[in-house]
């Protein structure tokens, strides 16, 4: 079975690397960096405004490591900070907008030649669409952002301007329940594809293809939580036929708090992240 899904892998990103428009005589069979391991601890949290609109708030604390040191531990990773406010139309589709600071760590710890730290501005907008079933969940989220970055060379001013394009395809399915409900575990598998596009992306439009799966449960209908093992790899943006691979253990908490006045206040289980 992992021998298959090996192979299925390398087609694609043969495919992919062909469609880039590389000429004849580029070598278009793609290498593969060390695998990394990392683990990402998240926190997501929205707070209600109105009956409407919420405040869409995100931690995210990211640590990474390989097979030859501390995997998943070894080193600081990135802090994100991603907020933005959510606009409910319906349980069936929303919309949110906002902004992400990105705190990113040298990923040489020691090496005079590189800040220790350096930030990623963003700006991002993502349209949700809920699809209910009778006995579980699946979900289409569109997100698009605009970021500007630069090296981690000391003096490096030249920031670069990006945009990424993500779909990400999900469900919910409850394990020991028939819905969505407090005291529910639930698996949930999902893909993401995020493109890149920009004066500095040649070739490299494949920034990441993330599988993952996680187990959640359902505390209440305001907290919830999970955790999973989530596969990676994309092209390098200056080298596109070369791919990173990671592994990536992941918890996740899921906070939903009420602004509103205690009269206004309807409790209601947040079935999107």
């Amino acid at each position: 079975m992992i021998n298959h899904l090996k192979i299925v892998i390398h087609s694609v990103l043969i495919l992919l690397i062909s469609s880039t428009g590389f000429s004849q005589e580029q070598e278009l069979e793609p290498s593969f960096g060390e695998m990394g391991y990392n683990t990402w601890l998240s926190s997501y949290n929205k707070f209600q405004l109105t009956d409407k609109l919420y405040w869409a708030a995100e931690m995210h604390y990211r640590r990474a490591g390989e097979a030859s040191n501390t995997p998943f531990v070894d080193r600081m990773s990135k802090i994100y900070n991603r907020h933005g406010l959510n606009y409910v139309f319906s349980n069936r589709f929303n919309i949110t907008a906002g902004g992400v600071l990105r705190l990113d760590f040298t990923p040489e710890p020691g090496n005079t030649d590189y800040e220790y730290l350096i930030i990623e501005p963003r700006i991002w907008h993502q349209y949700l669409f809920a699809i209910p079933f009778s006995r579980f969940m699946v979900y289409h989220r569109f997100r698009i952002e605009h970021r500007w970055t630069r090296g981690f060379e000391v003096g490096d001013t030249d920031w670069q301007f990006r945009n990424r394009w993500r779909y990400n395809f999900y469900m919910k399915i409850p394990l020991n329940n028939k819905q969505l409900k407090p005291g529910t575990i639930y698996l949930s598998p999902s893909i993401e594809t995020i493109a890149q596009t920009g004066k500095s992306v040649v070739g490299s439009f494949i920034e990441d293809i993330r599988f993952y799966t996680n187990v959640g449960y359902i505390a209440s209908p305001r907290v919830s939580s999970s955790v999973g093992m989530m596969y990676t790899t994309g092209q390098n943006l200056n080298d596109p036929t070369h791919y990173r691979r990671r592994w990536v253990f992941r918890v996740s908490a899921y906070i939903s708090l009420d602004f509103r006045k205690e009269e206004e206040k309807i409790p209601s289980i947040k079935l999107s992240d």
